[in-house]
């Protein structure tokens, strides 16, 4: 009776450890700023691949830093997918140092030292303009171009104490033409609230040009758009990285991992851009049509964003100061 026991014990403890972890509820917790359709096709392709379901927690890259240092001690979330990598930068303490084997084809400026923060996407800075307002021969070719008297009032760009990527333009621009052309600047430009303002309002007419990102201008393109232009300019193009990172102690570190890998993937990489414009930090992904390569666009080699988060109290308190005076 006894053998028969303990038979019956050790089968069921064999049967247990032979049960496919796939069976198992396999999860990975994502914090992200991202659309929740570019976060819902990442996830969904990621489940099907692997059957490991993501659970997303949708909120701004500010708002997500607090709470994961808030959570620090016992976190909730096992990654976090964008934000500019200087952020990242900021909250590197609460990211596990994990250098992706996918990460080899990104450029090594693109990569934190230790492997807390790795690029995903490269976004190119523009200047927008609607066609219908600008002739053709008189758009702005060069970031100074909109310093010209004949725009005063009809350059539109979100304020970069609210928005990462105006900082990034705000930083490239001072990188470029110092204080002197920031204050040119921002006596010509009517400052909004958010970037979705710049691009909505240019496309509606509302606004004559834009500061805004390529793939947010470049939506209304490949919608048909014959009033929406794009000029990538040619005193330098400002690419800013949009970063991810493995949360230090998350509940999930092999899904975390996996999620990461996937991610940053070629393929994976290569769909973001394709349906939803935005570039790839991997430099062997292809570039899809009416794009022109990144090897083709002159781009600004002094924009540094770790130098930008670094300036960043500086610059915006400048910002502020000039905008109160003009």
């Amino acid at each position: 009776m006894k053998r028969r026991f303990w038979r019956c014990c050790v089968s069921f403890v064999i049967g247990l450890m032979l049960v496919p972890v796939s069976g198992w509820a396999a999860e990975v917790v994502l914090y992200s700023s991202n659309p929740p359709e570019l976060i819902d096709m990442v996830s969904q392709g990621f489940a099907q691949k692997t059957g490991i379901k993501v659970s997303t927690v949708r909120l701004g890259t500010g708002e997500a830093m607090k709470r994961i240092a808030a959570e620090k001690d016992k976190p909730l979330c096992d990654i976090f997918w964008s934000g500019d990598v200087a952020v990242l930068d900021n909250a590197k303490q609460y990211f596990l140092p994990y250098k992706s084997r996918e990460a080899r084809a990104l450029p090594k400026n693109y990569i934190e030292k230790d492997g807390r923060w790795t690029s995903s996407n490269a976004h190119v800075m523009v200047i927008m303009y609607n066609k219908a307002l600008v002739k053709e021969s008189e758009k702005p070719k060069v970031w100074k171009d909109l310093f010209l008297p004949k725009w005063k009032g009809k350059v539109v760009i979100a304020n970069p104490e609210k928005s990462g990527s105006a900082y990034a333009q705000v930083y490239g621009i001072y990188k470029l033409y110092g204080w002197d052309g920031l204050t040119k600047l921002i006596e010509n430009a009517k400052i909004l609230d958010s970037s979705s303002l710049i691009y909505k309002g240019v496309a509606g007419g509302e606004y004559p040009i834009g500061i805004t990102m390529e793939y947010a201008a470049y939506r209304y393109v490949a919608g048909g758009s014959k009033d929406v232009g794009i000029v990538y300019a040619a005193d330098g193009a400002i690419v800013a990285p949009e970063g991810a990172a493995v949360v230090l102690n998350g509940p999930h570190p092999r899904e975390a991992k996996q999620f990461f890998d996937y991610l940053i993937s070629k393929p994976v990489q290569e769909e973001v851009f394709e349906k939803f414009y935005r570039r790839p930090a991997r430099t062997d992904a292809k570039t899809i049509a009416g794009l022109p390569s990144l090897k083709k666009i002159r781009v600004l080699k002094q924009f540094d964003p770790l130098e930008a988060n670094v300036l960043e109290k500086e610059i915006l308190k400048k910002w502020k100061e000039t905008v109160l005076s003009r």
